[in-house]
């Protein structure tokens, strides 16, 4: 498997945190179980039907062409071969209402065909694209031209930029981030959840998780009451429903499960 980071241009970079490629040309043809876990960065996913099998989700669906994933908060699974070649973009939490013109809200936990949104070519361009930097240019022009047209919060955008350190504890800050901004404490609440899709609490809550994340890989499990309070968990008991809310496993499942890769919050694992 070959896993590649491609980085936006100047003008993007508030929006998009990278471009990616996915690809694997496997002897063996074997199924991949891809497990999604709850992620605060919505993404775009590109498949080549052209030459490989589709993504199907739980259900045996087959996924879109080109479909955007918008912020999770639960997990969710996914299916492909080990011959694939899938191309994406990760985006910042607050980029699809700044892109797409629309209530954040409506994307949380749904991943939806491109042109529900947008009635664009951009699919077929991808279809036919030479290589996958061929497609950052594709999307890097398309990209631009709907922030162009689009509704950007300065506010938020200055937070998750200038103000990052406030997102930690965002929950507990919420009177102290609103007075900073000129707001009231509703008013940051409401535009915040309409650009991200969910709550600041709840932001807040998805933050811890996902660093848990990080450092669980290398943690066996004397360490996890230890971790428990350097993520700032009230206790173990909360950790360990926050975490099976998020992923659907226990921090000691999680440790034990070994991925052949990952991008971002999604484990790809050979289905059992």
């Amino acid at each position: 498997m070959e896993y590649k980071i491609y980085q936006p241009h100047e003008k993007l970079k508030a929006w998009i945190r990278y471009f990616w490629s996915y690809d694997s040309m496997a002897l063996e043809k074997k199924v991949l179980h891809i497990r999604s876990f709850a992620d605060q960065y919505p993404r775009l996913i590109f498949q080549d039907i052209n030459t490989f099998s589709p993504i199907k989700d739980a259900n045996g669906n087959i996924m879109p062409l080109c479909y955007l994933s918008g912020l999770d908060t639960k997990p969710s699974d996914a299916f492909w071969d080990t011959q694939f070649s899938h191309f994406g973009v990760s985006f910042y939490p607050h980029a699809l209402h700044a892109l797409f013109g629309i209530d954040a809200s409506e994307m949380t936990n749904r991943m939806v065909d491109i042109n529900l949104l947008d009635k664009t070519e951009i699919p077929f361009l991808l279809l036919d694209a030479q290589d996958h930097h061929n497609r950052v240019q594709i999307l890097s022009t398309y990209f631009y031209e709907r922030l162009y047209h689009g509704k950007i919060d300065q506010t938020i955008n200055d937070l998750f930029h200038s103000n990052k350190s406030w997102l930690w504890n965002m929950e507990k800050k919420q009177q102290q981030l609103a007075g900073h901004y000129g707001l009231s404490e509703r008013q940051l609440q409401r535009r915040f959840k309409i650009n991200t899709g969910v709550s600041m609490t709840k932001f807040g809550r998805l933050i811890r998780f996902e660093n848990a994340l990080k450092v669980l890989p290398t943690a066996v499990y004397g360490d996890l009451t230890a971790l428990t309070y350097d993520l700032q968990y009230a206790d173990q008991s909360h950790f360990n429903t926050d975490f099976k809310e998020f992923s659907g496993l226990s921090p000691y499942q999680f440790i034990r499960k070994e991925s052949l890769g990952t991008e971002s919050s999604s484990f790809i694992y050979l289905s059992e």
